[in-house]
């Protein structure tokens, strides 16, 4: 496939068939992600993988509490049933880093570069991917990072749901690059 298809054509995706992810097509998106860049060539990034359905709504349910705590507008679309975290996807990947305060910044940015990798090959397998910002709150619950295999000198950085798309997933839009200045 392409560079430029899976680029363009790579969307969030939120809605999954029931058919299994292979261990082997969790395996191609790791391996991908750690090929990324990462500053100093630390390789700061390990993964946790999630596959125990139970396990996946706990971190759902749990979710849910903290954004209806921290965004009071969201409380109504949250307080639901429905999973609107992981979306009932068979797999939910936690990209970590070891807690570091002096390079924070740098671990984060190496986990971003990291999935943007995973992304693309999950895209190229014909998986579908969704970031799940809303999860990272659950850093600042010990007791449910350690439930979900986080070990205390980690922290979470990136978590991402791995799925079959229901639907194809078509190139959508964007603007033009926006440069602010361009110096010679």
């Amino acid at each position: 496939m392409e560079l430029d298809v899976c680029i363009k054509g790579r969307r969030s995706v939120r809605c999954y068939t029931d058919d299994p992810v292979s261990k082997e097509q969790v395996e191609a998106v790791l391996e991908a992600g750690i090929w990324a860049p990462t500053a100093m060539n630390r390789e700061p990034c390990k993964f946790i993988v999630i596959e125990n359905k139970e396990l996946i709504k706990y971190v759902s349910d749990e979710t849910k509490v903290l954004v209806k705590q921290m965004f009071p507008l969201y409380a109504k679309r949250y307080s639901t049933e429905a999973d609107l975290i992981c979306y009932k996807a068979p797999v939910l990947i936690l990209v970590c880093t070891e807690k570091d305060q002096q390079r924070a910044n740098w671990n984060l940015l190496d986990s971003v570069l990291g999935t943007e990798n995973m992304f693309l090959k999950a895209y190229e397998l014909g998986l579908g991917t969704c970031y799940m910002g809303f999860v990272s709150l659950l850093n600042s619950k010990p007791d449910v990072l350690k439930k979900i295999g986080i070990p205390e000198n980690y922290e979470m950085m990136v978590p991402l749901i791995l799925d079959h798309p229901k639907t194809k997933q078509e190139a959508g839009k964007r603007k033009k690059p926006n440069i602010l200045k361009w110096i010679k």
